[in-house]
């Protein structure tokens, strides 16, 4: 289904990406100048615990620093295609946590929690989010927090396969501050933690993913030293098969439903869906982004003549049943 037209599948019906957009824009524009007008504390934006009873809970956690761009509102805008083909992959009890990521060094709103919502209600748990586009300039976000909140404070007991996917641009400081982690992560930290240590703890509880935007534009592949250091951090932390580099905003979602279509061996399923929706060179950068997470025996998906990828073999994307 195409993204230039109108999106009306089930409760969304009606909705229409262009007008999201702008709506989206409006909001990240003022989001931050209204809380602190009406006086917003931060502590508001933290639910103390979050509960799903979904078997099939999924985490946004989307940096909303300044170099991030228009990267919030683009994803925002397509939340309904996010609900609905997301259902595909994991079923109809989908359930999405949305989380936005600062900087605690610098930011009055370096982490935000919303509950666990499906259908129009995403759109309200979005619009609760504080876009506040500051960051303290040093590459260096305060994604340990959103790690650490999760994998203490969230309750799934009847979780399948609970996936956790970042959305960010920068890199991770090397250990947990143990005041932020209390005020922001809600967590009282006995002693010192290492941020692969929180990371650690998430992965036991979520399949964890970045997807990465370049820090630096580079000459075509070829990364720039402040993007070899962040990707080699990510690296050892979550590995290459768990990080896609995406350069263009307005893919984040195919590269969201590619993840998923990794996680519930459907490739074969997710190759077809975006080649009938989307143009050959839509295709390419997601599908290119989406190389190292759908690598077949370590080797990279490759594309083929007709802009169409294809894998060469069976590999893990052999069945085309949903796991749930």
């Amino acid at each position: 289904m195409s993204e230039s037209g109108d999106y009306d599948p089930g409760p969304w019906k009606g909705y229409d990406f262009a007008s999201a957009r702008r709506t989206y824009d409006v909001h990240v524009g003022r989001s931050y100048d209204d809380a602190v007008s009406k006086k917003v504390a931060p502590s508001k934006l933290i639910i103390p615990k979050l509960v799903t009873q979904s078997t099939a809970p999924l985490v946004i956690a989307c940096d909303v620093t300044g170099s991030m761009g228009d990267w919030p509102a683009t994803i925002f805008s397509k939340l309904p295609y996010l609900d609905k083909e997301g259902q595909e992959y994991l079923g109809k009890d989908l359930a999405i946590s949305f989380a936005a990521i600062g900087d605690a060094y610098s930011d009055n709103y370096p982490l935000q929690v919303r509950d666990f919502a499906q259908g129009k209600d995403l759109e309200k748990r979005l619009k609760e989010l504080i876009i506040e586009g500051n960051g303290g300039g040093q590459t260096q976000e305060s994604y340990d927090l959103a790690a650490l909140y999760y994998a203490r404070n969230c309750d799934m007991p009847k979780a399948v396969q609970p996936i956790f996917i970042y959305i960010g641009d920068e890199g991770l400081y090397p250990s947990v501050d143990k005041t932020y982690a209390k005020e922001w992560s809600r967590v009282d930290l006995e002693g010192k933690m290492t941020t692969k240590d929180a990371i650690g703890e998430l992965q036991k509880r979520f399949s964890v993913y970045l997807v990465r935007k370049p820090y630096e534009l580079g000459r075509g592949d070829i990364m720039g030293d402040t993007d070899k250091r962040i990707y080699g951090q990510w690296c050892d932390y979550l590995g290459e098969d768990h990080i896609a580099t995406l350069p263009d905003a307005s893919r984040v979602v195919d590269v969201i439903f590619g993840i998923l279509a990794e996680e519930t061996s459907r490739v074969p399923y997710f190759l077809d869906e975006i080649a009938g929706r989307q143009k050959p060179g839509q295709v390419k950068t997601a599908l290119k982004a989406l190389e190292t997470i759908h690598a077949i025996d370590g080797k990279s998906a490759k594309l083929l003549k007709s802009g169409m990828s294809r894998y060469r073999g069976q590999g893990k994307g052999g069945s085309s049943k949903s796991l749930l």
